[in-house]
């Protein structure tokens, strides 16, 4: 089901646990969650009928250490043999004054894709761009598939991207995947610890998203987005010019996701759960 929501005022105090959460004027919100939460796609895209463009649907999850994402497209695509594309994830605070990456005339993100956050949003904070790995000479085709995928992250210091603050570049195996059969999905291990020097995604916070598939050179548009479903026009043609597809369409996005970080017990806390229970189950049987 879709959730679209208005937000109105710019943030929130929440006195009991000291945290602020923020959400700009005018922004959309498309779908919300936490840990576990399945996010759905439209599964269209632009440009092609090449089933790595649309994005089905994406799965986040986290505890104490890490972001799990999977993210998957059209059930009929092939991540190892499909051809190369990137995916990228941007991250916000939702917070019109972060300062976030903005740019609305070209790029807005490291990859220099032409995607970017609407200023409403705060521009984007942090970036994971995901990417095609395998062995040398791999380019995603039936003669040279990939054997996996691989992300870096990125960091908006204020003025630039800078260099990633983490390289994976082996990625996890697509044999590891959830659908092996038919390789449409990829998982991917982000540390929360990444997203340090940005704002830190601790239980608690809130942060806004979206995963866009596009090309793998510079200045190309995003051909399917998770959250933006205006982006979506199928039957539009490569290169006609046409709004919003055209290869080099800046897409300035306007609606986001949303997504909370999960509270998750330390194993200490675990631990004296589970004792805590055996004690009772113990008393229960003495009596």
């Amino acid at each position: 089901m879709k959730i679209s929501k208005r937000f109105k005022g710019f943030a929130t105090g929440l006195a009991a646990t000291g945290l602020v959460f923020y959400s700009a004027t005018g922004q959309t919100i498309n779908q919300s969650g936490t840990s576990g939460t399945t996010y759905t796609g439209i599964d269209q895209a632009q440009g092609s009928s090449n089933a790595l463009r649309p994005i089905n649907f994406a799965t986040i999850a986290n505890d104490a250490n890490n972001l799990y994402i999977t993210l998957a497209v059209n059930p009929s695509g092939n991540l190892e043999t499909g051809g190369a594309f990137n995916y990228i994830i941007g991250i916000t605070s939702g917070n019109p004054t972060s300062g976030g990456d903005s740019t609305d005339t070209t790029a807005g993100n490291p990859y220099s894709r032409d995607i970017a956050f609407s200023s409403s949003f705060g521009g984007m904070q942090d970036f994971i761009g995901i990417f095609g790995a395998g062995p040398t000479g791999a380019n995603g085709s039936a003669a040279h598939p990939y054997t996996s995928y691989g992300f870096n992250d990125y960091v908006w210091n204020g003025s630039s991207w800078g260099t990633a603050v983490d390289t994976v570049a082996s990625g996890e195996p697509i044999s590891d995947q959830p659908s092996t059969s038919v390789p449409n999905q990829i998982t991917l291990t982000v540390p929360l610890s990444d997203f340090g020097t940005g704002f830190a995604l601790t239980p608690g916070t809130i942060f806004d998203f979206d995963i866009d598939s596009t090309g793998t050179s510079a200045n190309t548009t995003a051909y399917g987005s998770l959250a933006d479903p205006s982006l979506i026009q199928p039957g539009v043609p490569a290169g006609s010019g046409a709004a919003p597809f055209s290869n080099s369409y800046q897409f300035d996005e306007t609606e986001l996701d949303q997504y909370t970080i999960a509270t998750t017990p330390e194993p200490t806390t675990l631990a004296l759960a589970g004792l805590g229970g055996l004690l009772v189950l113990m008393r229960s049987r003495r009596k």
